[in-house]
């Protein structure tokens, strides 16, 4: 779909629902936000009219009808009544930040067959996500990396999209940009920088192995604030981003490449594949630039059209039940994939066999460092 210059009526109703905002009290473990939150802090201050931030838990069945159209970012939150009434309602739009369809929510590492390991594919069944997305205005995905991932799900039927090409940046950020630009070369503190996670498929090892390589220990991110986070990359020369399994967008190598480091990163990164990320920097950064305003058009598209017509309604019993059935399910049936993977049996199951082979080989070749790999 392209973007156009339709706007949401001024008195829509309009809410914007998440499991937590930028602002949530934090944990020890994880002590600042998010990508989704900050993402999702910098659609909200693009908002062209006023928006009702709801967490998921605080949203009552009830309360659905009173919106006309309710934005749905991470909800893993939500309950069987609350989704049964937003599939009755039909009037909400998805706003993709991981694999809402995967037990894993896209962390692939954690799961024990080789199909999501090793061929960075999800096959989970998933009802409720299913519920909500066959009575979806439409989604919104962040990359097209992102999208393809659902689509070879299949489970997934498809749904009425559109796709930004990144993740969202606010204000503040595009200023910093401008000013640094403004002020010229300086010189930089770090020859390279890494981002520390704990999650493998966030691919911290990889990204500090290929520095080692090079002959260089990395500066490591970890544990800072956003805006710590941004003045270490303004001070790097090179950012290496090597993530293992999915990675919807990549919102740390495009802070680092336009805060002037040179970027490392590889296929699975979603931002890596989008035909922006080839444009030079200013006409890169002008695509960036847009990107909150090309959300609100797309979420003014979604609003025009009629409620879909999803699925039969479902008994909030039968929500329910599913809603607390789904993870073992998934968990169960992957753990049985992986039983038949290691069987001998497997190599002669014909399209299964071949299915896993050509996906592993796929992923390896997106695993590699894209040309240039050098550091400078």
């Amino acid at each position: 779909m392209t973007s156009s210059t339709m706007a949401l009526p001024p008195e829509a109703r309009v809410a914007f629902v998440a499991d937590q905002f930028a602002d949530a009290p934090r944990t020890p473990d994880e002590p600042y936000p998010g990508g989704a939150e900050l993402t999702d802090a910098a659609a909200l201050e693009a908002a062209p009219v006023e928006v009702t931030c709801l967490r998921s838990a605080e949203l009552e069945p009830e309360q659905v009808g009173e919106f006309d159209l309710l934005i749905l970012g991470n909800t893993e939150a939500l309950g069987a009544a609350q989704v049964q009434a937003l599939v009755a309602h039909g009037r909400h739009v998805l706003f993709e930040h991981d694999l809402r369809l995967c037990r894993w929510r896209g962390n692939f590492p954690s799961a024990p067959d080789r199909m999501h390991r090793l061929g960075a594919t999800c096959t989970c069944p998933h009802p409720v996500a299913h519920a909500l997305l066959d009575s979806a205005l439409g989604a919104i995905f962040l990359t097209e990396s992102q999208r393809r991932h659902y689509a070879k799900n299949p489970y997934y039927k498809g749904v009425p999209y559109a796709v930004l090409g990144s993740s969202l940046m606010n204000r503040d950020f595009f200023d910093e940009v401008d000013r640094r630009r403004a002020e010229g070369k300086k010189e930089r503190e770090h020859r390279v920088t890494v981002c520390y996670s704990g999650s493998a498929s966030k691919g911290f090892e990889e990204a500090r192995a290929f520095c080692r390589e090079q002959g260089e220990e990395p500066f490591v991110i970890r544990h800072l604030r956003p805006d710590e986070v941004l003045e270490v990359l303004a001070n790097s020369r090179n950012f290496v981003y090597l993530p293992q399994s999915f990675e919807a967008a990549g919102r740390l190598p495009l802070e680092a490449r336009f805060l002037g480091a040179n970027v490392i990163t590889n296929r699975v990164t979603g931002i890596a594949r989008e035909p922006w990320w080839q444009l030079d920097d200013a006409a890169a950064l002008q695509h960036v630039r847009r990107a909150p305003e090309r959300f609100w058009e797309h979420v003014a598209r979604f609003y025009q059209r009629p409620a879909r017509a999803g699925r039969p309604a479902e008994t909030l019993a039968a929500l329910t039940i599913k809603s607390v059935a789904r993870r073992p399910l998934a968990t169960l049936l992957a753990a049985s994939r992986a039983a038949l993977e290691a069987s001998p049996l497997y190599p002669n199951l014909g399209l299964a066999a071949e299915t896993l082979e050509r996906a592993q080989a796929d992923h390896r070749r997106a695993l590699a460092p894209l040309e240039p790999s050098e550091l400078v």
